[in-house]
């Protein structure tokens, strides 16, 4: 109880330093921070990740007005789930990063459908050091298994984003897959499972609430990162 309890704090305090950061990347590509009816600003990028002086009004389905406890209750909840698990040492490090990173490209992706290139890289190049370093330390686990299952969802998503799924998808399931892999195969499985589960689950709540369309489009990624979270507590427990 202690060790989820301290999760949720460091958690919340991760969460508000991220804010700028959502608030910065959270353009659809190729486009700028705010809107027209916005003051001019830099182009979002790595380098840009200052908080707004002041919120758009006319940007409702962005989150430049988003309410100062979202970023922070939602890393929060992601640190609490990771703790929840039990899991120590590099591969818990290895699943706090992705909580951490995961919870910026939820709220990015659920805004502009966008999981820009500046998360998903060091998510995955962070999630393969993290678990070269259990690997290194004797942790239960399997570095080879980790790459094989982050290569294959890599390769899998790739072919999804043919199909109209966004390529952000497939960069995002190559970290995922690394954490999920490390564990075991079948870890890998179930988190696609919940993740679509998910999916379907909110896609059918929108249509009977008449919040969405059969034509309408969400974004997968937060249920991948949803998902595969809850397969790495699930398996850790």
């Amino acid at each position: 109880m202690i060790n989820v309890l301290l999760a949720v704090v460091v958690g919340a305090a991760a969460g508000a330093a991220l804010r700028p950061v959502v608030v910065a990347l959270a353009v659809p590509p190729g486009g700028q921070a705010g809107c027209p009816a916005c003051p001019p600003r830099p182009a979002a990028g790595p380098t840009v990740l200052q908080l707004p002086p002041s919120g758009c009004e006319n940007c409702p389905d962005r989150l430049l007005d988003a309410p100062w406890w979202l970023p922070p209750a939602v890393t929060a909840a992601a640190f609490a789930a990771v703790a929840a698990g039990g899991a120590t040492g590099w591969y818990a490090a290895a699943q706090y990063w992705i909580a951490f990173l995961g919870a910026a490209l939820m709220m990015v992706d659920s805004a502009v459908q966008r999981l820009p290139d500046v998360l998903t890289f060091p998510a995955t190049v962070g999630t393969l050091a993290l678990l070269a370093g259990a690997a290194a330390e004797g942790e239960p686990g399997s570095l080879p298994r980790a790459v094989a299952v982050a290569v294959t969802a890599g390769v899998l998503f790739t072919a999804f984003a043919l199909g109209g799924m966004g390529l952000g998808d497939a960069k995002l399931a190559v970290s995922l897959g690394a954490l999920l892999g490390w564990h075991s195969w079948q870890t890998a499985v179930l988190a696609l499972v919940l993740a679509y589960l998910l999916g379907a689950t909110v896609a059918v709540l929108l249509l009977l609430t008449r919040h969405g369309h059969r034509k309408s489009t969400l974004s997968f990624g937060p249920f991948l990162i949803i998902g595969s979270l809850g397969a790495t507590v699930i398996t850790s427990t």
